[in-house]
């Protein structure tokens, strides 16, 4: 499972205004884990993946557009 940071970086500008604080609560991840993995690709793992398809979920949109699997 790989996740798409541009996609999510997208995400995260439609949905939190582009604020990581916010869009790391809605994922349930500290916000330094989600900054890290946004400007660096590290630190995208399982807890990270599960936030975006439960927040997809909620949202009523597709988490494979966010998700590689």
């Amino acid at each position: 499972m790989k996740i798409k940071r541009q996609k999510a970086t997208e995400l995260m500008n439609t949905y939190c205004a582009g604020n990581y604080t916010r869009f790391a609560r809605e994922l349930g991840v500290d916000p330094s884990q989600l900054y890290r993995f946004l400007s660096t690709g590290v630190g995208g793992g399982k807890k990270l993946a599960g936030g975006i398809i439960k927040f997809c979920k909620e949202k009523g949109l597709d988490f494979e557009e966010y998700i590689e699997l």
